[in-house]
C-alpha cells in the first residue's frame, strides 16, 4: 500500500514519547522522506553522467567562480569539512574534471579549477538536471516554491544558530 501523504505520526506520540512534540516530528519525517525521493530523481541523471551530488556541488561552484579556488573555500562554499573535499577533488581529478595547481603567493596551498572536460560535462547534466528540478517542483505553485524557500531558510538559520550554542534544551544529546 502506498504511503499517505503528508507522513503523520500517532496520534498519542506525544504522550508516548515524553518530550516529543507531534508536528515537530512531522515536519522532520517529511523534511527527511521528501529529501529522499528528490535526491533518488537526482542522482540519475549525476549517475548517467558519472557524478554523484556533492562532485556536481562542487563542479557548480569551480565553474561559478571567477578564478580558481582553494579547497578551503570550496569547503566553506558546500558547508563540509576540507577532508571531504579533498577526496572529492581526488575523484574529481582522476575523472580529468578538476585541475589543481599551486598558489602563486603561497607554494604550501592549492587551486584548483575545471577542465573543459567539466565545463562540456555541466553543458550536458544541466541539459537533463534542470529541467527535471522543474518536473519534481511542478506540485507547487511560484508562489508556493518562494514560501517553501523561505521556510527552509528560516528553519537554517534556526539550526545554524541553535548549532552555535553551547548548550541547548536537550542537554547531553547534541554532537559537536
Amino acid at each position: 500500500m502506498t504511503p499517505r501523504f503528508p507522513l503523520r505520526v500517532e496520534a498519542d506520540h506525544a504522550r508516548r514519547w515524553p518530550g516529543a512534540d507531534k508536528l515537530a516530528t512531522e515536519c522532520i519525517v517529511n523534511l527527511i522522506r521528501t529529501q529522499s525521493l528528490v535526491v533518488t530523481e537526482l542522482d540519475t541523471v549525476f549517475r548517467r553522467h558519472g557524478l554523484t551530488g556533492p562532485g556536481f556541488n562542487v563542479l557548480m561552484i569551480l565553474d561559478g567562480a571567477d578564478e580558481p579556488l582553494s579547497p578551503h573555500v570550496i569547503g566553506d562554499r558546500r558547508l563540509v569539512t576540507r577532508g571531504t573535499v579533498t577526496g572529492l577533488l581526488d575523484t574529481l581529478e582522476k575523472q580529468g574534471l578538476v585541475r589543481r595547481t599551486s598558489h602563486p603567493g603561497d607554494r604550501r596551498k592549492l587551486l584548483v579549477e575545471c577542465t573543459s572536460k567539466a565545463k562540456r560535462l555541466l553543458q550536458r547534466v544541466c541539459g537533463e538536471l534542470f529541467p527535471l528540478q522543474a518536473e519534481v517542483m511542478a506540485g507547487l505553485s511560484r508562489e508556493d516554491k518562494a514560501t517553501l524557500v523561505h521556510l527552509l531558510g528560516r528553519l537554517q538559520e534556526h539550526l545554524d544558530e541553535w548549532r552555535q550554542t553551547p548548550s541547548s534544551s536537550v542537554k547531553g544529546l547534541r554532537s559537536r
